[in-house]
């Protein structure tokens, strides 16, 4: 199950990338929120969006006029705590040249915004925020460019445990603490001053089934809380997962918070180690000046590799899996 490094990505003229904004209406108290497509576009003018002091941004043509095709497959972008859709685009705009439409959300509770509020441990919120995305997007005009059958979602970290949760992954949350009282991990140091708030009703939401069944396969990049999955709901997961973990990540080592839980997965899941990566290898590539300037903030880590390969190629590692792996499941075209 542990898959070694893929070959490189090839494609043929791949269309350009188009990126509109989206928004989700409120419904039933939910609040509203933005998201931005990307989809194949029919040409028009390149530009580099999301370009700042830190990061280098992506290029894609706004407001593009969509290809005129056969119903495209949809790909759910699920960002990681304190993280945007934007942050995302790395992946989601090569998802695209495969021939996707992709949706990324600012997720409400778990986007921007203070790391320490209380939201961010409301991890049963971004699995209803998708099911609200799906119904917003296939009601829309858009829908008729949406295949329904070939619907997966990719989540990273908050994310990652999201995309688990919607294929039908079930939290047993008290597991959590339970486990960092014998574990010194990122995750446990992040969250441990935090445990003794939780009650009875927090755990009943978090414990909750989230499964979305139009969801058909999901992409968990280093996923926290892979830790307190139930073994029942993984040995009984309909929807099939890939597991992407950094090697060297400190925040969820894989030798505590994945290998243990390997043995559950069915056999149309898998798992993909990438050597030399770390937690932070999975955010966007950093400008030249990123370091610097989030050094004033004692977060230049952001932008720093735990080894000697550079992010470029992370990305493209964790790319071809992907790609692989949603070809293997039919929500991508073959080559």
């Amino acid at each position: 199950m542990l898959l070694a490094a893929l070959p490189g990505i090839v494609r043929a003229e791949a269309p350009d990338v188009g990126r509109i904004e989206f928004q989700v209406p409120a419904i039933a108290g939910k609040p509203g929120f933005l998201t931005r497509l990307w989809y194949p576009a029919a040409g028009g003018k390149v530009q580099r969006i999301g370009k700042n002091l830190v990061r280098q941004g992506y290029l894609a043509v706004p407001d593009a006029k969509p290809l005129t095709a056969a119903p495209a497959p949809l790909i759910v972008m699920n960002h990681g705590s304190g993280g945007s859709g934007e942050g995302m685009a790395w992946l989601g705009v090569e998802l695209v040249r495969h021939g996707a439409i992709v949706i990324a959300a600012d997720h409400p509770g778990s986007s921007g915004g203070d790391p320490e509020r209380p939201e961010l441990l409301q991890i049963w919120r971004q699995p209803q925020e998708v099911g609200q995305m799906l119904d917003a997007i296939l009601a829309s005009p858009w829908g008729a460019r949406i295949d329904p059958q070939r619907i997966a979602v990719v989540g990273f970290s908050l994310g990652g445990t999201a995309a688990l949760s919607l294929a039908g992954g079930r939290l047993d949350f008290q597991r959590f603490p339970r486990f960092c009282e014998s574990h010194d991990d990122g995750a446990c140091r992040a969250f441990r001053s935090r445990f003794a708030s939780l009650d009875a009703g927090f755990f009943m939401q978090a414990n909750a089934v989230l499964r979305e069944p139009r969801i058909r396969a999901a992409v968990a990049i280093a996923a926290g809380l892979t830790e307190s999955l139930t073994e029942a709901s993984l040995r009984g997961l309909k929807a099939p997962v890939l597991l992407i973990s950094g090697e060297r990540d400190g925040q969820l080592p894989p030798a505590t918070h994945v290998k243990p839980i390997l043995g559950w997965l069915p056999t149309h899941s898998r798992y993909v180690e990438i050597q030399q990566a770390w937690h932070f290898s999975f955010l966007p590539l950093c400008a030249p000046t990123g370091v610097a300037v989030l050094a004033e903030t004692n977060e230049s880590f952001a932008c720093e590799e735990a080894g000697k390969k550079p992010r470029e190629e992370i990305h493209q590692e964790v790319t071809a899996a992907t790609l692989q792996f949603l070809r293997e499941q039919r929500i991508l075209a073959p080559l």
